[in-house]
């Protein structure tokens, strides 16, 4: 009898650790589930390193977060939905860009000002939206000549 009250308090302690583990996990990961923000969207030809969770950054400093990755099946385009800080407010000639910490680091988006008098809103699409370069993009570039045509290259 002792021994079943000694497995059951140590499963209990097992399970304690573990929900904790989780809920330290889950905090720190930055993932938040209600925001006071606002959405917007960006549309791209490949969105593969952008994923919820991913940092939206402005001037280097995060303002808001990747919600949701979709997939257009009529433009074959990713959609990526943004939650951003509603006191960023972006012109709507702003850009927003897939950049990577160095080299072989972590995507983000990052998002350029425009200068447009009027702001963007709830739902707006960025005009102005470019995926990251991978490492094997910049290395096929450079072997084939840097993306030069067939013109630039005989001259």
């Amino acid at each position: 009898m002792q021994r079943n009250v000694l497995e059951t308090v140590m499963g209990a302690v097992v399970l304690l650790a573990a929900a904790a583990f989780l809920f330290i996990v889950y905090s720190a990961s930055g993932v938040k589930q209600a925001s006071d923000g606002y959405h917007l969207i960006m549309r791209l030809d490949q969105g593969g390193s952008i994923t919820p969770g991913t940092d939206v950054r402005a001037a280097g400093v995060k303002v808001g977060t990747v919600v949701k990755q979709e997939f257009d099946d009529k433009a074959f385009q990713a959609v990526i939905t943004l939650d951003v800080d509603k006191r960023v407010q972006l012109p709507t000639d702003s850009s927003a860009n897939v950049d990577q910490d160095g080299l072989l680091g972590n995507s983000y988006v990052n998002l350029q000002l425009g200068s447009d008098d009027t702001i963007m809103k709830e739902g707006d699409t960025f005009r102005y939206a470019t995926g990251a370069l991978s490492l094997g993009k910049i290395i096929g570039m450079a072997i084939s000549g840097g993306g030069k045509s067939d013109e630039e290259k005989t001259q």
